[in-house]
C-alpha cells in the first residue's frame, strides 16, 4: 500500500464481536430468545474500518497468534486498511447484549490486545493523524506503548485525538488520572458522549488552548467546546435505533476523515453524525 501523508492511524483493539439481540426482558436462569451476529469489533478497529470509506487508514494493534487473529487481519486488509500488528497469545472477544431499544451492554475479554508493546518506529512514518480510544490505556503495557506513540507524534507536530470510550474506563483509571493523562498527552481532539462528559465534568471548565472537546448527546445537538466558547451542531433525526454498538466509533471515523480532508470542525461534526446514524440502523459496528 502506498503511504500517504494524510493517512489516519488508529491504535488499539481489534477483536471479535459476538452481538446478541435480545427479544425481550432477560429471564435469568432460563432460555432467552435471541439473534446472534459475529463480526469484527474493537473500538479502534471500528474507527479504522469506518474511516476507510473516505481516508487512507493504518491500524496498529496486537492480536493472538491464532486462526481468529488471521481472519480479523484479513478482513481489515480486504477493506483497504494498512494493518500493522503484533501477534502473540490469544485474540480477544467482546460479547455485546443489545436490548429491544438498541442499547448495548458489553462484556470485553481483550486478551492479547491489552498487551500491546512498543511498536516499530517505522509504523509511525507517513502519518497525518493518530487516534486512540481510552480503552488502550487500561493495561500497563498498552498504556506505555500508546502514550509513547502519541508523544512521538506530538514532537513531530502531528495532531492526535483520544476517545474517552466509556464511564467504566474512566472509573478504572480514575477521574483525576484521566484528566492528567489528557493534559500530559495533549490531544487536539477529545471525543466523549453525554455520560462520559458529565462524569468528567468537561462542561464545567473550558479546555486548554488548542484542544477541542466534542461531546455527543444522542439526538441532542453535538457540543463543540473550545477555549473560546461552545458551539452546537444539530444531528440528523432518526426514526428508529436498532443497535448502538460502534456508533461512537463511526462518529469519530466520519469526523476525523473530514478533518484530515481539510474541512471545518462544524462540517466534521456533521460528517461524524451522518456516519453514526448509519451505524445505529444495523447490527454491530459499521463495516466498510
Amino acid at each position: 500500500m502506498t503511504v500517504e501523508a494524510n493517512t489516519l492511524a488508529v491504535v488499539g483493539d481489534l477483536l471479535e464481536d459476538v452481538v446478541i439481540w435480545t427479544q425481550g426482558q432477560i429471564e435469568r436462569g432460563d432460555d432467552n430468545a435471541a439473534t446472534v451476529f459475529r463480526s469484527r469489533g474493537g473500538s479502534a478497529a471500528n474507527v479504522a474500518a469506518a474511516a476507510a470509506r473516505h481516508s487512507h487508514v493504518r491500524f496498529i494493534g496486537r492480536l493472538g497468534e491464532d486462526p481468529l487473529g488471521d481472519q480479523l487481519v484479513a478482513e481489515m486488509q480486504s477493506a483497504g486498511i494498512d494493518v500493522r500488528v503484533q501477534r502473540a497469545g490469544r485474540t480477544g472477544t467482546v460479547v455485546v447484549l443489545v436490548d429491544p431499544d438498541g442499547e448495548r451492554t458489553m462484556f470485553p475479554d481483550r486478551a492479547a490486545a491489552g498487551e500491546l508493546d512498543a511498536v516499530d518506529p517505522l509504523w509511525l512514518e507517513g502519518l497525518g493523524w493518530l487516534h486512540a480510544p481510552l480503552y488502550g490505556f487500561t493495561t500497563p503495557s498498552a498504556n506505555l506503548a500508546i502514550a509513547g506513540m502519541i508523544r512521538h507524534m506530538s514532537e513531530r507536530g502531528i495532531p492526535t485525538s483520544i476517545d474517552v470510550s466509556g464511564v467504566s474506563v474512566i472509573r478504572e483509571l480514575g477521574i483525576s488520572s484521566t484528566m492528567e493523562l489528557l493534559d500530559e498527552l495533549g490531544p487536539k481532539i477529545v471525543f466523549a458522549n453525554s455520560d462520559e462528559s458529565d462524569y468528567l465534568k468537561l462542561d464545567s471548565v473550558a479546555p486548554p488552548e488548542g484542544r477541542t472537546y466534542i461531546v455527543k448527546r444522542g439526538p441532542a445537538p453535538v457540543e463543540i467546546h473550545t477555549a473560546s466558547g461552545t458551539e452546537f451542531v444539530a444531528v440528523p433525526p432518526l426514526s428508529e435505533v436498532l443497535d448502538s454498538t460502534g456508533a461512537g466509533d463511526a462518529f469519530a471515523a466520519g469526523f476525523l476523515s473530514a478533518i484530515i480532508a481539510g474541512r471545518s470542525v462544524n462540517d466534521a461534526v456533521s460528517s461524524g453524525s451522518n456516519l453514526a446514524s448509519i451505524a445505529l440502523g444495523q447490527p454491530g459496528a459499521l463495516a466498510r
